[in-house]
């Protein structure tokens, strides 16, 4: 499209990448853009002051408002006559909330940012408001990317703890079904992920509760009519033992009663769980 200044085109602005940063409380995006001034002997100039950015999931999908992303300073676009340019940045923050929403948009999929920019420009005569949009894809790889280097990915975006680093030996096969599940929620494969958590919650209960059989003997327990007399202690190990009995399905193939597909809220609402167990574990 570029931008144009009273019917001249002054500059190409693209997106060079987005990155995206933790900070205290929150997260910024940052896209990072690349300017192409052209020579221009009336000496044209613009000065913008930032973007409204919007994104979208599968193709489709209406497009989100996200918020107004801004440079650290407004930055100027100066014609000469030559050509020249420029690489400033956008800053957007997101509170994890947002972040949690962007993935439930994304769905397991790409993601497609639109920046509609913003700002002022003077030619000869007189000055008025200026604007351009650009769009930039994000691939599903790259954004899971992204957000495991922001450590995002450790919260699950909804403040439940993943226990994903400094796992000691005895904790190992844990973590490593724990991240093997919260990678296939991430990439859509939602029964793996219930699969996976069926492994972790089998291992924490054989570790806590050696009894054989125990989740068949603590759902009986629940269901017996003295269950209003349970101990804290036995109704934790009834809610394990459901946890572990909702994952069944996915531990089978169709023909032995397994489930063929599972939502994707189906899947983070165990992913949740099972990740919460693992907490209270590992603190107790």
């Amino acid at each position: 499209m570029g931008l144009n200044v009273r019917g001249r085109n002054v500059a190409d602005i693209d997106i060079q990448g987005v990155t995206l940063h933790p900070i205290v409380g929150s997260y910024e995006l940052i896209f990072l853009l690349r300017l192409d001034i052209f020579p221009d002997e009336n000496g044209s100039r613009a000065t913008i002051i930032g973007a409204q950015v919007s994104v979208a999931g599968r193709d489709g999908e209406p497009e989100t408002k996200l918020g107004f992303a801004r440079p650290e300073e407004p930055f100027e676009i100066i014609t000469r006559n030559h050509k020249s340019g420029g690489t400033p940045s956008l800053h957007l923050y997101l509170q994890p909330t947002q972040l949690a929403s962007l993935e439930e948009l994304r769905d397991s999929g790409d993601l497609t940012f639109r920046l509609l920019l913003t700002g002022t420009g003077w030619d000869e005569k007189q000055s008025h408001r200026v604007d351009d949009e650009i769009r930039y894809p994000v691939s599903q790889s790259d954004w899971i990317k992204k957000l495991r280097d922001a450590g995002a990915r450790n919260t699950l975006l909804l403040e439940v703890p993943l226990p994903l680093e400094g796992d000691s030996e005895e904790w190992e096969d844990v973590a490593t079904d724990l991240r093997r599940a919260e990678e296939q929620y991430r990439n859509g494969d939602y029964v793996s992920c219930i699969g996976s958590c069926r492994k972790v919650m089998e291992e924490l209960g054989n570790r806590s509760y050696p009894e054989e059989r125990w989740p068949v003997k603590a759902l009986k327990r629940f269901g017996a009519d003295d269950r209003d007399d349970m101990t804290k202690s036995e109704r934790e190990v009834a809610l394990w033992a459901a946890i572990r009995h909702y994952t069944h399905p996915a531990h089978h193939s169709v023909s032995e009663g397994g489930e063929a597909e599972y939502a994707r809220t189906e899947a983070q609402f165990i992913l949740i769980l099972t990740a919460g167990t693992v907490d209270r574990v590992r603190a107790s």
